[in-house]
């Protein structure tokens, strides 16, 4: 499901770039600082995105292993008392 996600982001990136091409190719003469502008704060936006993205996936798996190693712990735990239990009866 996330890889999914991500795969339609990457689409609507991209061709949320080939619109900004598109419209830069076809802007009035005298633009080129806008154009520079506006294409820059698209790369700034994406690099940005991609900087929180990569974060939460990170913050993701550090949850994920913490998690297992704690049920891990309270498993092996449940076991030792179950064998205590057992030897004392």
């Amino acid at each position: 499901m996330v890889k999914v996600a991500e795969a339609q982001l990457a689409d609507a990136q991209a061709k949320f770039a080939a619109v900004v091409e598109t419209a830069s190719k076809n802007a009035p003469a005298g633009t080129e600082n806008a154009v520079a502008l506006v294409k820059s704060a698209v790369a700034a936006a994406n690099n940005a995105f991609e900087n929180v993205q990569k974060a939460a996936k990170q913050a993701s798996e550090v949850a994920e292993a913490n998690f297992n190693a704690v049920t891990n712990t309270a498993v092996k735990a449940s076991q030792t008392a179950s064998r205590s239990s057992k030897r004392a009866a």
